[in-house]
């Protein structure tokens, strides 16, 4: 470790050598602010020392049985270069002492704050140092507290120089006095002894302040303790008499009401000293510890409670999921873990704001809390999620029928004002022991049921199961292969007409999602049908298709081939994504198409849920603005003739399992003869999808429809085989064309 010099240490040997210090006899008024300090930082080391030439000498020290060191070991060396306070939270990452003998051997120094001390306002001569053996940081009370210190020892420093000069020892004896005041006044901290004969008290001026109490007069022994709430007192009366009996040293922490009702926290110290007469009394210091006592159950409920409802936050839940998976032979039952979340909670936010949303989980939270058994768990993970940890046993029951519990209690109503607030919940449940598994895979397993309920239907409970792994890892894969198709522009529409079944002719196609591998071969929705579950994935491949199909629409126009429309799927999502209705008519504006060209075909699915108006809004627009709309799979939905009525629909497509069953059973064939009849008296524009054979046509074009598509006419191709495809019906027309072959 190098020895830093002060660019002035000859001034400052000298002023050193003006205050007559070095090597004096201790005096108390020096070891109590070494005491004192030692309290503040509660470590086992600290000294006031002076820094000569050579040595390092100690006018007070504790925890240290040396009077001095050399300079050149000396931490304070570093001190006095600046008027700053130094502090070292851990020695060993230091440079500048990592090195050093007392780090590297005994005492193992790692904690290390000095002050500078000086008494002409110019150079510094001696520091106030506090020391140990693990790393450390000083509070911002602390570090005040200190510095006030190092006020103190400035002062007594003073003071030994006024009194070696005028040698009034009167004067010094006041100075002191006002001085340890001082001490004890800013530290909170005061002294005390009890006569173990008398059983009565001698206390400092700040043991009168910490009690709240009036006067100079200490009380006696049980009047003392009445300061001790009941709860506390016998332990500290067994501190007193142990120590007063056995001369065993003691230090304790206590609830405290002073004379005035004001409640504290102190800590108190003490131990025995035997007089020269054989008489005997304790003797200690107590310390006002409640700011810091309140900060730390501050920083305590801010690391452990959820701020808003109060429970546990996941920071908390995790250490008792640890706990409790890590257990002995007492936690080793299976623990259960339910994962809420509460259904369409946004909503609550945006129709009643903030405030509300906050009140219905706090309330979720008492509810939970009441409902579960007080071996449970329950905490705030974040959001409007939370969990509940329970062991499964016969007395606790089942973790469903816990859960199905939750589930009626969360559902009542919440009283918001004068409102009726109602909210569901979904829960996922996953159980595991100690034995079979761990904490992450708990939580794992726990998520994977919830996602699965919440994809399934909202407001149930599900149990894990290694299907929904499955089914997970799935659509990971389906994901994964339609996100690098997009990037390598691999996505790409294949096109099956829609064809006019009067002539024959193709009046419009359908642009179907295709996957081309790079190999060549080429995937369908079978492939990646779990990512078109997928909200923003389906939205992605919305966006790749309705863009492609346009520019090749507007191509096949230049160049002569004459279709009426293209008809491109949308999805639940990219309907109430907030700007398909833009990218529609942006998509068609900067290819030249009318929007008369394009049809916008959804399935039923887009008309149920809590989002419906919104839904019907999005399809108004397009309609207003020419654009078509066609309901797809008709015939096998739940409310398809109040979606006829309510939303503007343009085109109907009977669902291809009534057309396959034409022929084999009457009942397919009334289906669809009144579905074509409804259509027409609906004035609405009827495809019979799914047609492959002769026959089918056949059936489809006696009942009445006119327009049909499937693989009699043309299984789905690429753009380019589809051009082709319809520059040569268009070069060779004909009333009844020739029907293809399904591939």
């Amino acid at each position: 470790m190098n020895c830093p010099v002060p660019h002035n240490e000859l001034e400052r040997l000298d002023a050193l050598y003006r205050l007559q210090i070095l090597n004096s006899e201790p005096t108390p008024q020096f070891d109590a602010i070494v005491n004192m300090a030692a309290a503040i930082f509660e470590a086992p080391i600290a000294l006031i020392s002076f820094l000569d030439r050579d040595v390092q000498w100690f006018k007070a020290r504790v925890g240290l049985d040396v009077s001095g060191t050399s300079r050149h070991s000396a931490f304070c060396t570093h001190t006095i270069l600046s008027d700053d306070i130094l502090e070292i939270e851990d020695a060993r990452l230091d440079p500048r002492f990592s090195d050093n003998d007392f780090v590297t051997g005994y005492p193992h120094l790692r904690y290390y704050i000095g002050a500078p001390i000086s008494i002409d306002g110019r150079t510094n001569v001696a520091t106030l140092c506090v020391i140990d053996t693990k790393p450390g940081k000083a509070t911002a009370t602390q570090r005040h507290q200190f510095d006030q210190l190092r006020i103190v020892v400035a002062g007594l420093i003073d003071a030994h120089v006024t009194a070696a000069k005028a040698g009034i020892a009167e004067q010094h004896a006041r100075q002191r006095g006002t001085l340890l005041a001082q001490v004890e006044k800013i530290s909170k901290i005061g002294a005390w002894s009890l006569d173990t004969a008398s059983l009565k008290f001698e206390w400092s001026p700040q043991i009168f302040a910490i009690h709240e109490l009036d006067g100079d007069q200490a009380p006696a022994l049980e009047e003392a303790l009445a300061f001790f709430p009941d709860y506390e007192r016998e332990a500290v009366t067994r501190k007193l008499r142990s120590c007063a009996e056995s001369g065993t040293p003691f230090e304790l922490e206590s609830d405290f009401i002073t004379a005035r009702g004001t409640r504290k926290r102190i800590r108190a110290i003490g131990e025995i000293e035997r007089r020269d007469d054989g008489a005997t009394c304790l003797i200690g210091i107590l310390k006002d510890i409640t700011d810091q006592y309140e900060q730390d159950k501050r920083l305590w409920r801010a690391a452990h409670l959820d701020s808003l409802t109060g429970i546990a936050n996941r920071h908390s839940f995790q250490g008792e999921i640890e706990r409790r998976l890590a257990g002995g032979a007492a936690d080793a039952v299976s623990q259960a873990l339910l994962i809420l979340d509460l259904d369409n909670f946004k909503d609550i936010n945006d129709d009643l704001g903030h405030l509300a949303g906050d009140e219905v989980l706090c309330e979720v939270a008492r509810r939970i809390a009441r409902a579960i058994p007080d071996s449970a768990f329950c905490a705030r993970l974040g959001g409007d999620e939370f969990a509940v940890l329970v062991k499964v046993d016969a007395e606790t029951g089942t973790a469903e029928d816990l859960a199905s519990i939750l589930v009626r209690e969360i559902s009542a109503p919440i009283t918001y004002g004068q409102q009726e607030v109602r909210v569901s919940t979904s829960i996922g449940i996953a159980t595991g022991s100690c034995h079979a598994i761990g904490e992450d895979e708990l939580f794992l397993r726990s998520d994977l049921a919830l996602y699965h309920v919440k994809q399934t239907g909202r407001g149930k409970v599900q149990s894990y199961e290694p299907a929904i792994t499955q089914a997970i890892e799935e659509k990971k894969r389906s994901v994964t292969l339609i996100r690098s198709a997009i990037a390598e522009a691999r996505l790409e529409p294949f096109y099956q007409p829609i064809v006019d079944l009067r002539t024959r002719g193709i009046r419009g196609l359908e642009a179907l999602a295709r996957v081309r591998n790079a190999g060549g071969a080429i995937s369908g929705p079978a492939d990646f049908w779990h990512a078109l579950l997928d909200g923003q994935c389906a939205r992605e491949i919305d966006e790749v298709i309705l863009d492609r199909a346009l520019i090749d629409m507007a191509r096949w126009r230049r160049i002569g081939l004459d279709i009426d429309f293209i008809s491109v799927n949308a999805s639940s999502s990219s309907i109430q994504s907030g700007c398909f209705v833009e990218q529609v008519f942006t998509g068609l504006a900067r290819n030249g198409l009318s929007p008369r060209d394009l049809k916008i075909e959804v399935v039923e699915s887009v008309f149920l849920g809590n989002d419906s108006s919104d839904v019907r809004q999005v399809l108004e627009q397009l309609s207003a603005g020419g654009v078509r709309i066609a309901l797809d799979d008709f015939g096998t939905g739940y409310a398809s003739l109040s979606h006829l009525r309510d939303y503007p629909i343009d085109c109907i497509k009977i669902d291809k399992s009534f057309v396959l069953g034409l022929g084999g059973d009457s009942r397919n064939t009334a289906i669809v003869q009144a579905l074509i009849g409804l259509g027409k008296s609906m004035n609405l524009r009827v495809i019979a999808e799914g047609i492959e054979t002769p026959a089918q046509l056949d059936f489809v074009s006696a009942l009445g429809s006119h327009y049909g598509q499937g693989y009699l006419f043309s299984k789905p191709m690429d753009a380019e085989s589809m051009e082709l495809l319809m520059t040569a019906a268009a070069a060779k027309p004909t009333p009844r064309a020739a029907c293809g072959r399904r591939a």
